[in-house]
This record gives structure tokens, sequence and C-alpha cells, in this order.
């Protein structure tokens, strides 16, 4: 389900990372609880790093923590999802319009590598490496444009909907087509167009509502 951490490792931060994967992935369904003992054990570390993670993760909306009970992961309803798409649209839009101009060619490879690798993971029907790269791809494009501030709603925001399309089933499905609007999203930025950028991101989220 989830590795355990090399201690070299920031071993919060690592923590974070793989609770947050597992989560993302349905490995942890809605209501399922984080004993804190029990991924420490199953991570190979201390229960402090643990409380910590569980922190960050609270912050992003997967996990729900109260005082005097055990954290246990968010539900996400279909009104959530809805209201996901419609920041999606907003944030991602803009991220690929101010990314346009500034795009390097080195950035260009990058992501066309990531596009290789996730149709490699398609072929191969591994939905887990699908989705490490599908968020490697969308948090990407945000990088370009040198606004953390935008990276990291984004961020925030595409966990959260590739959550529900894994918990919906409709992700495995829908890889191929999303894949190619992918493809399409490069392209408009190896033109260093804004405006084209723009639509073909809109186009993909589109079509991520119309499938899910």
């Amino acid at each position: 389900m989830i590795n355990k951490i090399v201690q070299s490792e920031t071993l919060a931060d690592r923590a974070y990372k793989e609770i947050k994967k597992a989560i993302i992935r349905g490995d942890f369904l809605p209501g399922d609880s984080l004993p804190e003992e029990e991924i420490a054990s199953m991570l190979g570390i201390s229960r402090t790093p643990i409380r910590k993670a569980i922190a960050e993760l609270t912050y992003d909306g997967l996990v729900t923590s109260e005082n005097g009970k055990k954290a246990r992961i968010s539900f996400i309803s279909e009104n959530d999802f809805q209201n996901y798409i419609k920041l999606r649209k907003v944030l991602e839009v803009f991220s690929a319009e101010e990314a346009a101009p500034l795009v390097t060619d080195e950035m260009i490879i990058h992501l066309e590598t990531l596009m290789l690798n996730q149709e490699k993971a398609i072929e191969e029907k591994d939905l887990y490496a699908y989705i490490d790269l599908d968020s490697q791809f969308h948090v990407g494009i945000a990088e370009i444009s040198n606004n953390r501030k935008l990276q990291d709603f984004i961020e925030q925001i595409h966990n959260q909907l590739t959550r529900y399309l894994v918990l919906s089933g409709t992700l495995a499905e829908s890889a191929k087509e999303a894949h190619e609007e992918h493809l399409k999203i490069i392209e408009a930025l190896k033109e260093r167009n804004a405006t084209k950028a723009g639509e073909a991101i809109r186009y993909h989220i589109d079509n991520v509502e119309r499938r899910s």
C-alpha cells in the first residue's frame, strides 16, 4: 500500500507524500481512520512525523481531524467535484496562459517525456503510474508560470478531483482520451500561444467533467 521511508529523507515530508499518494489512489477510502501507530509501523518511522503529515493532509482537505478523535479520510461528494471542476477551469486555464510565453524547449521536452511515460503506463494498465504522471504534468505547467501559490492551489484541487475519479471508477476508462488531450496542450505551449494553450486545457477539463 505505502512504502517504508529511507532515513535520509525528511520524515514528515515523506510521510505526507506517501499517505497522500495512498489516499489519492484509493488505498484509503473516505471515512477510514488513520491510526498513527499503525501507519508509523507501516512506514518504519516514529509517530511524531506522522502527526505533522496528518496536519498537512488536513490542511489539504484530504483528512478530517478533530480534537480527541482519530483522523479520518475526508468524504468527497458530487457537489464537491463540481465545485473543484469550476475552480480548476479558472486556475488551470490561467496557468496555461501564463506558462505559454515563458516555456522553454527544455520544459517542453520534460512535458513530452512525462507523456511518453504516461502512454507506457496506459499500455501496461498501470493506473498508479498514470495518476502520478498526470499530476506531474498539470503541476508542471503551473511551475512554468513561476507562481508558487498557483502551483499549490492547482495541486490541491487536482488531488481531490483525481481521488473522486478513482473512487468513481471512471479514470482508467478515460486515460487514453485524456492523454491525447495532454498532447494537444503541449502543442499549444510549443507555439507559445497563450490563448490556444488556455483553450486546450479548458477543452481537456470540460472533457474530464463530461467523462466523470
